[in-house]
């Protein structure tokens, strides 16, 4: 870490003044940041347009996470390296007789902080918020791992929210690749239409070009005749499919192995952004287009832990 060489209750209290852990959507400062750590693993910082501020993960895994959970019609918030009460995981760690961790060469109890706290829209269009945490399935099987997110668990517990884990098992990587690649067309910060309708025009002409279409080309080929007729610089037909897909007005197998190669999608699929069909369960990632396509699920892992009590009711 590059932060402080030794954590102390005066230091702890210093990020809690200054707000770390706290706010929600833009202003949600996450406990701890990438910039505090020496480079290992895959941590980065990933730019959130739906947020509007840079969200940290620590690894791959944890960015896999954040990107399929933002890409959600139904997703409303992300607050990751989120700070848990110490009261509560020390009070838990008294009732499961687990040994509380605590900052290196310091009697200090550690401020545990969960992955992740992901909000969603339910069904009913209330917000509905679910801890995760992200784990190589093999680190699983160790004791102490289980143990302490059995902490986790219990605080999920005693704030009355579900806490899943999320492993590689947990998303096709494909789907995650081809979030990444829609996403590499959203517009830049401060970035001018260099074709003129570029985010306003053309992707309803684009998309009415595709339900009038009566053949089923790659969406490849669709795209590169699209910027021909229009006399667009090539690419652009393909770029305004992905904000398409971003915005789900259409969509597709995102478990395919490059999305451009598959054949154009087919109408009838909604024409205004968003999706009108209700968002499936917190933990799964719904259809994004018409009720004919697959829709991709994530599967948290089911993980017997060693919690042998709800702490809900005895933890102050």
């Amino acid at each position: 870490m590059a932060g402080p060489k030794k954590w102390t209750e005066e230091l702890i209290a210093d990020r809690v003044k200054a707000g770390r852990g706290r706010g929600t959507g833009k202003n949600y400062s996450p406990w701890l940041t990438v910039q505090e750590f020496s480079s290992r693993g895959t941590q980065t910082r990933v730019p959130s347009p739906k947020l509007k501020r840079t969200v940290h993960t620590f690894s791959y895994m944890e960015r896999s996470l954040f990107l399929v959970t933002e890409f959600l019609p139904a997703f409303v918030d992300f607050q990751e390296q989120y700070p848990l009460d110490r009261s509560i995981t020390l009070g838990a760690a008294r009732v499961l007789d687990i040994q509380h961790p605590r900052y290196p060469r310091t009697a200090t109890p550690l401020v545990m902080t969960m992955d992740a706290l992901v909000t969603l829209r339910g069904p009913d269009g209330h917000e509905q918020l679910a801890g995760w945490d992200v784990k190589p399935a093999r680190h699983l099987l160790n004791p102490r791992v289980l143990a302490k997110l059995s902490l986790h668990r219990a605080f999920c517990n005693h704030i009355g929210i579900p806490h899943h884990l999320f492993t590689e098992a947990s998303i096709p990587r494909d789907v995650v690749r081809n979030i990444d690649w829609i996403r590499m067309a959203l517009p830049k910060d401060g970035e001018l239409e260099v074709v003129q309708g570029l985010f306003t025009v053309h992707p309803a002409q684009l998309l009415s070009e595709l339900a009038a279409c009566r053949t089923r080309p790659t969406i490849s080929h669709f795209c590169s005749q699209y910027d021909k007729a229009h006399k667009l610089p090539l690419g652009t037909g393909l770029r305004v499919f992905k904000l398409l897909l971003w915005e789900h007005r259409i969509g597709v197998d995102f478990s395919a192995r490059r999305i451009e190669l598959e054949p154009i999608p087919q109408a009838p699929w909604s024409t205004s952004p968003g999706i009108t069909t209700a968002p499936a369960p917190v933990t799964s990632l719904p259809s994004v287009g018409t009720p004919t396509l697959a829709t991709l699920q994530v599967h948290p892992t089911e993980v017997v832990l060693p919690l042998t009590t709800s702490p809900a009711k005895k933890v102050a």
